[in-house]
């Protein structure tokens, strides 16, 4: 269906727009709020809340109250989904049609997970091609009661959700590109420390192409370091040699430190250790453009990581998992092509009426001004007719006079250019300017010189040497030959 998009006609559209990230878990609320202008990006706010033991209607006014203090103009919402709240798995799909891998992976999903089929929302993220007719894909499984909570708190907020993201896929590609000259086309571990969970990632050319969630976070170690060092390390080991049992691709060269890392910098080295690689600690706002409210928040969250709510949104059109339900999407594709309609029906109206009275105008007064000629130069009329048929008698006259005797000056032409060793035996030419030649020459150079000297000629052009075919006529060799051009006759 054709469909108009309206921000493109509006020239003020595209001088910014708000952009607001919401992930919201069992236990935690966290909201950021960007504002992408035409040649950079802000991060102006963030906020993070404790929603344990809150009802739903105090869920639902708590993230519309944020909203509000963010005062965004008409933003577009996107619900973010943790790794802790998905299920993934590696799989091999006997297919290289991105089609047929979409209805195998529906098909399959449940007996990759202990729910139904229509408990779960399913999607992945294509890993690449392998022994050219297979594709290793990571399967992302979503349970639908978790999403359908979340769409419930939003919509009671008064929240149009535009789309789901799966953070680990945003954050994979923002993270790896910084390093990725350094790991010369091996992987990355990126290892993203949260409040109570980690994101253990294996990330291959800007996807993850795998990931484990770790249930031990900034808090856990920063309140009672000695005892969850040795738990952390000991389940990043299994993490890493859990991705070498599948075989999906090389071994790391090196690994990343992510998220909330203020309090726990000495972990570096023991997971160095632990993982036998190279760990780096690295910040995951410190190229970002960020508000005096925004920088506070981060510095007052030393347990907490935003980079989930914050690597959707700034790259929110490229990103390929999404998690809105079948339903919600048609329903909201119906709803988007029932206002694009009516504003199409609008728009198609008012450019009809508006062309309408030009035409009308146009017309009366074209109208006018032709019965104002006419009254003007009718005598003139006659006249014109006479000097018309006068006109087409002396063309006539002018075309034979000038077209006269140019068949006998394309027989000299002919006559002029033939070598005396060539002798011709058959000439025809047609009313549309088509000539055949054809004759036997003694020596097969004399017809190529003819048919260049034909070339150059100003009476022929489209110069071709059909067929040549040599011959024995008593003691002599002869070549039969068939020139065809077209006639042009050249000007003095």
């Amino acid at each position: 269906m054709f469909r108009l998009d309206f921000k493109m006609i509006n020239p003020f559209s595209q001088i910014s727009r708000d952009l607001v990230g919401i992930d919201l878990s069992t236990h935690t609320l966290k909201m950021s709020h960007l504002r992408v202008y035409p040649n950079r990006k802000e991060l102006l706010n963030l906020t993070y809340r404790n929603i344990s033991g809150l009802s739903d209607i105090e869920i639902a006014r708590l993230i519309s109250d944020c909203l509000l203090e963010f005062k965004a103009n008409k933003p577009y919402i996107a619900n973010i989904i943790s790794s802790n709240l998905v299920i993934t798995k590696n799989i091999e799909i006997p297919s290289t049609n991105p089609y047929e891998i979409h209805q195998i992976i529906n098909l399959q999903a449940g007996r990759h997970t202990p729910y139904s089929k229509e408990e779960i929302i399913v999607d992945y993220i294509d890993i690449g091609i392998f022994k050219q007719s297979y594709t290793k894909v990571l399967l992302v499984i979503l349970v639908r009661s978790n999403l359908k909570r979340q769409y419930y708190l939003l919509e009671k907020a008064g929240l149009n959700v535009e789309k789901t993201f799966f953070a680990a896929e945003a954050f994979s590609g923002l993270l790896f590109k910084p390093f990725q000259q350094e790991a010369q086309d091996a992987p990355i571990n990126l290892i993203h420390i949260d409040e109570i969970f980690t994101d253990f990632v294996i990330v291959l050319k800007d996807r993850p192409i795998f990931i484990r969630n770790i249930p031990i976070g900034a808090q856990h170690i920063s309140q009672e370091g000695q005892r969850y060092f040795s738990r952390f390390i000991e389940e990043a080991k299994r993490s890493l040699e859990s991705y070498q049992s599948e075989d999906i691709e090389r071994i790391p060269k090196l690994a990343i430190l992510y998220g909330a890392i203020q309090d726990i910098a000495q972990l570096s080295s023991l997971l160095s250790e632990g993982l036998n690689l190279p760990v780096r600690i690295a910040s995951y706002y410190q190229n970002l453009i960020l508000s005096e409210r925004a920088r506070k928040v981060l510095l007052e969250t030393k347990h907490l990581s935003f980079l989930p709510v914050i690597a959707p949104l700034l790259d929110w059109q490229t990103l390929k998992v999404d998690f809105i339900p079948e339903e919600i999407r048609l329903k909201k594709e119906i709803k988007e092509r029932a206002k694009d309609l009516v504003k199409t029906g609008i728009l198609s109206l008012a450019v009809f009426v508006l062309i309408f009275f030009i035409l009308i105008t146009k017309i009366y007064f074209k109208g006018a001004y032709l019965s104002k000629l006419n009254l003007r130069y009718q005598q003139l009329e006659d006249e014109a007719k006479k000097l018309q048929g006068d006109f087409a008698k002396i063309s006539l006259i002018r075309n034979y006079l000038a077209n006269r005797g140019y068949s006998l000056e394309v027989l000299m032409e002919i006559y002029n250019l033939l070598p005396l060793e060539l002798q011709l035996d058959d000439l025809r030419f047609d009313l549309q300017g088509r000539f055949n030649l054809k004759g036997t020459s003694e020596k097969m150079s004399s017809v190529y010189s003819f048919v260049d000297a034909m070339e150059k000629s100003r009476y022929f052009k489209a110069v071709k040497l059909k067929y040549t075919t040599k011959r024995k006529e008593g003691s002599k060799d002869l070549t039969d030959f068939e020139i065809s051009c077209l006639l042009e006759k050249g000007s003095d």
